[in-house]
């Protein structure tokens, strides 16, 4: 277990955790109905990192992950999914599925070449091992994962009404369960970046309906777990047992809460992600 200390405000003189001025400074590429932006390219010898969001969130929810590891070097980028970040929801996004998603992360592959470990957070985990399943990875890495429908004892949630897209979660949301922060924090920064989500894609996450065979996953992995996550969605003991599912090694980051890539102290879940990689690829 990894121990962290979880302050709700930033210290004087140090950055702010909720700045995601970055990713609007990046280069994007276009990935099918998904777009990359390009936190450093690809290096020889290294596997790349490709950062999937989770629901409501963008790829710009990964500019500070996108400078780490660019500094340690090693190419990574982060994809804004179908109708998040940058991209514009169409008139389909409330029939927008997982699957989806999930082929949103195959294109983004496709687009990367090379060996790539993918990376995804909260719901985000389940198009990336759909990926995963598609396509040969080098790893992967589920930071706070939603289950696949096929864990044995997985929690199900009430469904959302599915005719028109999910609004993003209140700043009273946003402060008590992805930063379990205080409960006057400004969190501007992130709500205004949030998009709406489609009701089918909640609704599969909800009602468990992706299944995930644990055969089709045979790359090594990571299952971080956020200690400070909030149990009606994580309860204790699912993340472990998606680790042992998948044959992954899991943390628990004791400090952390839900969105723990841009938490107070992020640099423990981005420190955590990079002695994996070196131990799996030098």
């Amino acid at each position: 277990m990894i121990a962290a200390s979880s302050p709700s405000t930033t210290s004087p003189g140090r950055p702010d955790p909720l700045d995601f001025s970055l990713a609007d400074r990046l280069p994007a590429l276009d990935a099918g109905h998904g777009r990359l932006l390009i936190g450093a390219p690809p290096q020889p010898g290294k596997p790349s990192l490709l950062f999937v969001p989770g629901a409501y969130h963008g790829a710009w929810c990964y500019a500070h992950y996108l400078d780490y590891f660019a500094q340690a070097g090693l190419g990574c980028a982060a994809l804004d999914l179908r109708g998040h970040g940058g991209l514009a929801p169409d008139a389909d996004f409330p029939s927008v599925t997982i699957a989806d998603l999930g082929q949103d992360v195959v294109n983004a592959l496709d687009v990367l070449k090379g060996p790539t470990v993918v990376v995804g957070h909260s719901m985000g985990a389940l198009p990336a091992l759909l990926a995963a399943s598609q396509r040969p990875v080098a790893g992967v890495v589920l930071m706070a994962p939603s289950p696949p429908g096929d864990l044995p004892g997985a929690l199900a949630l009430p469904p959302v009404p599915a005719a028109a897209p999910r609004p993003a979660p209140a700043d009273t949301e946003i402060r008590a369960r992805f930063l379990a922060t205080s409960p006057d924090r400004d969190v501007s920064a992130v709500s205004r970046r949030l998009n709406a989500e489609s009701p089918q894609v909640l609704n599969d996450r909800y009602l468990l309906r992706v299944a995930i065979s644990a055969a089709s996953i045979t790359a090594p992995g990571l299952c971080l777990e956020a200690g400070l996550d909030t149990h009606d969605r994580h309860p204790p003991g699912q993340d472990l047992a998606i680790a042992r599912r998948f044959g992954f090694t899991h943390a628990v980051l004791a400090g952390q809460p839900h969105c723990m890539m841009y938490a107070d102290h992020w640099q423990i879940s981005a420190a955590a992600i990079l002695a994996w990689h070196r131990t799996q690829f030098g």
